[in-house]
């Protein structure tokens, strides 16, 4: 992994980066800080999501909306790749935002995850449930959290990225990934299932979202 050169382009990477994002091909990213809420309930009219984040990586979120705004546009949840979170990811002072999804092995492990001068976190969000919103998502030149499966993160691209749109359903929680095909990414969403003290992730349909 190459450490960055200079001190300023990590509080810009993530912003600068989300503006050169392209879409990608698409299907196939420490404990929770904050206390945990009860479950939605099945009739809810809202879904949870947990977005990572990090200095180097992008994750935006458009809710209600099938296709991508600008970075500046309102409505914009910038979960990483804003100059709060990346000053914060720098400094080490960020912290998870958590509405109760489950554990996955990757939050459970966050703080491994954690490159040069780049803390790692994940925040949570309720989304609208049977109408699409939409992500942007990427990293480039981050620690290897953004690589799973046994690959070695100088055996891959140093970078992935995409916009990509799903539909949640009701009273169901989401985790955001980044999966591999040999040295091939793509961006994915994963429904959490929590079952007799056990976590399965298991991928959801998504799609290319177009530019608004």
């Amino acid at each position: 992994m190459k450490k960055p050169a200079v001190l300023f382009s990590l509080l810009l990477s993530a912003s600068g980066f989300a503006q050169d994002a392209v879409t990608t091909d698409a299907p196939a990213v420490a404990a929770a800080e904050a206390a945990s809420a009860p479950a939605a309930p099945a009739t809810s009219t809202i879904s949870r999501l947990r977005l990572f984040g990090q200095n180097g990586a992008t994750a935006f979120l458009y809710r209600d909306s099938s296709c991508i705004r600008g970075m500046f546009s309102d409505g914009v949840e910038k979960a990483s790749g804003g100059m709060s979170s990346a000053f914060g990811s720098l400094i080490g002072t960020v912290s998870n935002t958590s509405l109760g999804i489950a554990e996955t092995e990757t939050s459970q492990n966050l703080s491994r995850k954690d490159g040069f001068f780049s803390k790692a976190y994940f925040r949570e969000y309720e989304v609208p449930a049977d109408k699409p919103s939409s992500l942007r998502l990427g990293f480039q030149d981050v620690s290897s959290f953004y690589v799973a499966n046994g690959l070695r993160y100088d055996s891959v691209s140093p970078s992935c990225h995409g916009d990509i749109t799903f539909t949640p359903r009701a009273g169901e929680d989401y985790e955001a990934a980044f999966s591999w095909e040999g040295k091939r990414c793509s961006i994915s969403i994963n429904q959490v299932i929590a079952k007799d003290g056990k976590t399965e992730l298991v991928p959801v349909p998504v799609t290319r979202a177009p530019s608004c």
